[in-house]
């Protein structure tokens, strides 16, 4: 059987560099260049007359030195820095994501707090109306404050038997309506309590009928108090407290 020729291993030479004559840098060179050149001779030399197996060990171990060096300076600083650059990357997408999704959640928060505003808005607008409307009914059917004194002394005249002893107006009253708190800078009263008292006196029969007249009038007056006396020769005076609602502030102007 014919044995395979193996690949001679060596040591390459050193190329000759032909310095030009002239220029600082190449001159100083060359006393370097001759003195590598017996060492490098004399390594080859000593490299050839190694066995082939341990030329091949010593290669491997030059190319793994090699690669050593070149990893720990080149390759593992630079997959280093790509590592860092990545993980610095991944968190300022994080951080940038997590910013918003809060931005949106604000945005959403804000848009639910200005549609419930809005509902509540709408609500209070409605029962607003809604106390207004109620208010101008119920206040249609009382008579105005202005016309308490006119339909009294025409209701007297009807029954001109009875006599006028007092008549006075009360002071007017703010009307606070319930669930209302009174707070500085709050808006003015809409409402006013205008009281008047009237005293007449006649007969029951008189006074009684007069009663019915003034509970049955077209546009009603509200009554407070009704007392009834009596003097020493049995003459009966009524005093009726009535009041009702205007929205003027001004008290009424009533003589006794």
């Amino acid at each position: 059987m014919k044995r395979l020729a193996m690949p001679r291993l060596s040591l390459p030479q050193l190329p000759k560099l032909k310095l030009p004559a002239m220029g600082g840098t190449p001159s100083a060179l060359k006393p370097l260049l001759q003195r590598v050149r017996p060492r490098w001779r004399q390594l080859s030399r000593q490299f050839d007359a190694r066995l082939l197996s341990e030329r091949r060990l010593l290669i491997i171990a030059a190319l793994a030195a090699v690669w050593f060096v070149c990893d720990g300076l080149l390759i593992t600083p630079a997959l280093a820095q790509i590592k860092s650059a990545s993980e610095r990357d991944r968190n300022a997408t994080a951080a940038t994501q997590a910013m918003q999704t809060e931005l949106n959640r604000k945005r959403v928060e804000m848009a639910n707090q200005m549609l419930a505003a809005q509902r509540e808005q709408a609500s209070l607008r409605e029962r607003l109306e809604q106390g207004k409307a109620e208010l101008e009914r119920q206040q249609s059917m009382l008579a105005p404050a202005s016309e308490m004194r006119a339909l009294l002394e025409g209701l007297l005249a009807q029954n001109g038997r009875l006599r006028v002893v007092a008549m006075r107006t009360l002071p007017p009253k703010e009307v606070t309506f319930t669930g209302s708190a009174v707070r500085e800078g709050a808006a003015p009263p809409m409402l006013f309590n205008h009281g008047l008292e009237i005293s007449v006196s006649g007969t029951y029969t008189e006074l009684l009928q007069w009663l019915h007249s003034v509970e049955n009038l077209p546009r009603r007056l509200l009554c407070d108090s009704l007392t009834l006396v009596s003097d020493e020769h049995a003459r009966l005076t009524l005093t009726l407290a009535v009041h009702t609602f205007s929205p003027d502030r001004d008290a009424l102007e009533i003589a006794p």
